[in-house]
């Protein structure tokens, strides 16, 4: 694997909700970089090599579907999730092309088994 394999670039503008999956994601070995907005991620991807996107639906300015349709546009192969405690998330996951959707209020062993399996399959492409 990748140094960087293990690298999750989070945006969640909510700071506790941030912090709660940074906690769970950093007990799978994960290193976990939080942003708050779309803006924001788009530069950390610029700059810092990450093996996948966890964005958040609801986010202020770019909603996290259309920061992962310019993602997947601009970097093909990077994984990408897309979560929310909207009844639709599956449905704007798959019109943006996530690789994956994840429900906040489920259980955390689903998303920890989701990343696991994205990274094994994906391969780095932000290595700026």
């Amino acid at each position: 694997m990748s140094p960087h394999s293990s690298r999750i670039l989070q945006v969640e503008d909510d700071p506790e909700q941030a912090n709660l999956f940074a906690l769970i994601l950093a007990r799978e070995d994960l290193e976990v970089v939080s942003v708050p907005d779309a803006e924001a991620a788009l530069a950390c991807l610029a700059g810092e090599p990450f093996a996948l996107l966890l964005a958040d639906l609801d986010l202020p300015n770019m909603k996290g579907d259309a920061l992962i349709a310019a993602v997947k546009a601009q970097y093909p192969e990077m994984k990408t999730i897309l979560f929310s405690n909207h009844a639709h998330v599956a449905e704007a996951a798959a019109a943006c092309g996530a690789d994956g959707w994840f429900h906040k209020m489920d259980n955390t062993a689903s998303l920890r088994r989701m990343i696991a399996e994205l990274l094994r399959k994906g391969a780095v492409i932000s290595d700026n």
